[in-house]
């Protein structure tokens, strides 16, 4: 039985730790009530180990390696086997909208490299958002979809058409955000947030949550939804971040599995709140690529997850299950649940 003293200092120990770091092409921000000052700089190593498995933007990393192996066999460590397997289940829940399989569309639209080359090469400036309702020099041409994928739990082995690439970008920082709350874990609250893409724990000093202020898609000095959470995980996509122009025409990296090209979508952006932050993801994801009205309806039929849409008509949308959620939302802008 541990004494009263002995409470008290390892109460005293207990204090507010943060960190802030650069991982994934995103900020990464840490904060934790604990004991234990090392957690923090876990976290940090976790992004660091992750992004070594899953960057395709270095050639040295466990996917890289798989997409050049010549081979149609190729036995992959365990760190990657686990968020392919949650990549093509995705894929099977969604009937193929998310699809780790669009590399070759993701680099013909001109997402061959890293974000800020992209940028840089082409002089782009994210405030011009021309019409994307057509799009030329983006083909559609693939002879494989993640269909063609196997996945052998009992070797580590992925079957695939040789040449046909991977890619984990559309879930990666939603797969890490999980592997660092699962570290912060018996910790006292914490919240671990990556370019938005976040996970909330415990109640910090406020019995309604984490306050958690959802970015206006075309301001990022502004705010469409103050929500509230608590034990929750919270992804955004959207069209407006990154963004460049490839022959005059402005590209996304949201790919369209049906068109092989960048979604054409009445959804600015979807935000999405779930148990799980890679489940968030592949969820919003999914439901920006479907359109706001499709989206919407599709995710009001999953348990456990609520929603938020904002329109190119500058309206929000919301499934009912958001409700007890916020707190408030927007002034400016259309209101409506589903």
């Amino acid at each position: 039985m541990i004494s009263p003293a002995r409470l008290t200092q390892a109460a005293v120990t207990e204090q507010w730790r943060q960190h802030h770091f650069r991982a994934m092409n995103t900020n990464v921000h840490t904060w934790v009530f604990g004991r234990d000052e090392r957690t923090t700089a876990q976290v940090e190593e976790t992004f660091r180990q992750q992004e070594r498995t899953m960057s395709r933007f270095d050639a040295a990393s466990d996917l890289s390696r798989l997409n050049q192996a010549p081979d149609r066999e190729v036995t992959v460590s365990p760190a990657l086997f686990a968020p392919l397997s949650v990549a093509f289940w995705a894929a099977e829940v969604t009937g193929g909208i998310f699809d780790p399989t669009q590399l070759a569309p993701l680099q013909a639209a001109g997402y061959d490299r890293s974000f800020e080359p992209i940028v840089e090469r082409a002089a782009f400036r994210w405030t011009a958002a021309p019409e994307m309702a057509d799009m030329p020099g983006v083909h559609h041409r693939r002879l494989a979809t993640w269909r063609q994928v196997a996945l052998l739990p009992e070797t580590r082995q992925v079957r695939r058409p040789v040449g046909l690439g991977i890619d984990l970008g559309g879930m990666g920082k939603g797969w890490t955000v999980d592997r660092a709350a699962d570290l912060l874990n018996g910790q006292g609250p914490f919240l671990v947030n990556a370019g938005g893409d976040l996970f909330a724990h415990g109640h910090p000093g406020d019995a309604r949550g984490w306050r958690i202020d959802v970015e206006h898609p075309l301001d990022p000095t502004r705010w469409i939804a103050r929500l509230r959470l608590t034990h929750h995980a919270l992804a955004t996509s959207t069209v407006t971040k990154r963004r460049w122009l490839k022959d005059g025409h402005a590209m996304h990296h949201l790919i369209d599995p049906r068109s092989g090209r960048p979604a054409v979508t009445d959804a600015v952006s979807v935000s999405v709140v779930a148990p799980r932050t890679v489940v968030a993801e592949v969820l919003a994801k999914t439901a920006l690529i479907l359109g706001a009205e499709d989206g919407l309806a599709w995710l009001g039929e999953m348990p456990g997850v609520a929603a938020l849409i904002y329109t190119s008509a500058g309206a929000l949308r919301w499934t009912p299950t958001l409700e007890p959620m916020i707190e408030a939302l927007a002034a400016d802008a259309a209101h409506g649940e589903m």
